[in-house]
């Protein structure tokens, strides 16, 4: 087989696996990234569910500790109708003082956590709604890509194997300029020549050119627009 043939059948094999490419369009990307989404979405919500957690166990910390010393405060204020002395009054003002003081951060502490746990559970619960919308929507992209795949898998891998075939007939340089090319030229980077002219950009070609590329023995590209040429009966 020529190269330039060997061009032409690879070039053809590309356009089917592009067609491929295009039948499954941006499910594969935007699977992917709600797979991304969806992790990111988990790990947020335990992570929010474990700090409720931690909340839970903060304010029934502080509530112990709120009402112990409340009964600190009643308890020494009874004590203040039985001192005999001022030393023992004066002490137990302090210690009351104190208390109050305690209880003033303690209070404090509890409205911040149970401020912290409201505004919490509103986001985990928002979360959760939007991890059911986005895994019921991920669901059904990923079956649509899945029997898309399935259906392309067969004819896709026996275009990537004959693709492989045809490739070992054509030199390594001009396998990578044939990308090259194909990628700047929108896909076309083997072109048949029309009326002696490139049958891509129009521009003309040399009588020699010509002549060599008719007799199809070695690979010649389009001055103008570098995309291989080759002739057409």
């Amino acid at each position: 087989m020529s190269q330039i043939k060997a061009l032409v059948d690879i070039q053809d094999i590309d356009s089917q696996l592009m067609e491929i490419e295009e039948l499954l369009g941006d499910l594969p990307r935007k699977v992917k990234e709600l797979i991304q989404e969806e992790d990111t979405l988990i790990t947020d919500l335990s992570t929010g569910k474990v700090r409720l957690k931690e909340i839970e166990v903060e304010l029934h910390k502080a509530d112990t500790l709120v009402k112990a010393h409340r009964e600190q405060v009643d308890k020494h204020k009874d004590q203040l109708f039985l001192v005999s002395n001022n030393k023992q009054y004066d002490a137990l003002m302090h210690e009351i003082d104190f208390l109050k003081k305690e209880l003033d951060t303690l209070e404090t502490q509890d409205l911040e956590f149970m401020e912290e746990k409201s505004t919490l559970e509103e986001t985990v619960t928002t979360q959760e709604k939007s991890l059911g919308i986005l895994t019921a929507d991920l669901k059904e992209r990923r079956g649509k890509l899945e029997i898309l795949l399935k259906e392309t898998a067969e004819e896709k891998a026996n275009l990537e194997k004959a693709r492989e075939g045809k490739a070992k007939a054509v030199p390594e340089k001009y396998l990578t300029e044939y990308i090259r090319v194909r990628n700047a030229r929108r896909g076309v980077a083997v072109i048949h020549i029309q009326s002696n002219a490139c049958g891509g950009c129009g521009a003309f070609v040399p009588p020699q050119t010509l002549a060599e590329v008719k007799g199809g023995q070695v690979l010649r590209t389009c001055d103008a627009c570098n995309r291989f040429l080759y002739w057409k009966e």
